[in-house]
C-alpha cells in the first residue's frame, strides 16, 4: 500500500474534488428545475452556453489540482513524476449535457406525458453527468500520468463514500490494475471514486482480498450478466438488515 502519508493525501485531495464538482452539479439541478418546460430547446440554448462555460472551467481547475496531488503524492512515496495535465473537450461536455438535459426531458415527456417529472428526472440527470465531467478533470489526468509516465507501475481505485455501488465494488474488488494497455477508469454519473497511483507492485489490502472473497462467492456458477445480477442480490441481501433498523 502507499504510505499513511501518501493515503491521506489521496483522502484529502478526493474530497476536495468532490466538493467542487458537487457544488457546480447542485448548481445545474436549481438551474434545471427552473427550465421553461412550454420552450425546452430554446431554453437550453439561452443556458447551455454558460452551463458549458462552467462545466470547462471545473474541469480544468481539477486538472490543474491533480497535477499538484500526483507531483506530492510521487514525492511522498519516493518518486518524482511530471504529471500529464489532460484538457477537457468542449465537444463532449456540450454532447453529454444536451442528452442528459433537453433529450432527457423529451423523453421522459414521451413516456410518462408528466412535465412535472420529466424536469426532475433531466434536474437529477444533470446532476449526475455534471459531477462525472468536472471530476474527468482528475481523473482524466491521474491516468494519463499512471498510463505516459514510466515510473508509475499502476494505480487502485479508491472508493470516495462508505457504500459505493454494486459496479464500483466490482471493481475495487479485482485490486490494482497494473497493465497499462488496459488500464482505464471507469466512473459512472455521481460516481466518486478516484484512481491513486501506485509506484511499485504490492499485495492486496486485506479489505480487497474479502471482498474479492465475497464477490466470488456471491457469483459462483454465473457469467457475464447474470454475475452482475448475482452481485447485487448479494450486496442487497447484505444490506437489508441495516434498512430495517
Amino acid at each position: 500500500m502507499p504510505s499513511a502519508k501518501a493515503q491521506s493525501l489521496t483522502r484529502q485531495f478526493q474530497l476536495q474534488v468532490l466538493r467542487i464538482a458537487e457544488l457546480i452539479a447542485r448548481r445545474l439541478r436549481v438551474t434545471a428545475m427552473r427550465a421553461d418546460v412550454a420552450d425546452i430547446d430554446g431554453w437550453w440554448e439561452r443556458i447551455s452556453p454558460q452551463v458549458q462555460r462552467e462545466i470547462l472551467t471545473g474541469q480544468t481547475a481539477l486538472a490543474r489540482m491533480a497535477r499538484q496531488y500526483l507531483v506530492q503524492h510521487a514525492a511522498l512515496e519516493g518518486a518524482t513524476v511530471e504529471p500529464v495535465v489532460v484538457e477537457p473537450v468542449a465537444e463532449q461536455i456540450s454532447t453529454a449535457l444536451l442528452v442528459t438535459g433537453p433529450v432527457a426531458f423529451k423523453t421522459h415527456m414521451r413516456d410518462s406525458g408528466s412535465e412535472v417529472a420529466s424536469v426532475r428526472t433531466m434536474a437529477s440527470q444533470l446532476q449526475g453527468s455534471a459531477t462525472r465531467l468536472v471530476l474527468a478533470g482528475a481523473r482524466d489526468t491521474t491516468m494519463a500520468t499512471v498510463q505516459q509516465r514510466p515510473g508509475i507501475v499502476g494505480y487502485r481505485r479508491i472508493r470516495g463514500r462508505p457504500e459505493p455501488c454494486p459496479f464500483c465494488l466490482m471493481l475495487i474488488s479485482r485490486g490494482a490494475v497494473y497493465s497499462r494497455e488496459t488500464a482505464d477508469f471507469h466512473a459512472h454519473d455521481r460516481c466518486s471514486c478516484m484512481p491513486e497511483p501506485l509506484y511499485r507492485h504490492e499485495p492486496e489490502p486485506p479489505e480487497v482480498r474479502a471482498l474479492y472473497r465475497q464477490w466470488r462467492e456471491a457469483t459462483a456458477g454465473t457469467t457475464g450478466p447474470g454475475s452482475i445480477r448475482a452481485w447485487r442480490a448479494h450486496l442487497a441481501k447484505q444490506a437489508a438488515p441495516d434498512a430495517a433498523t
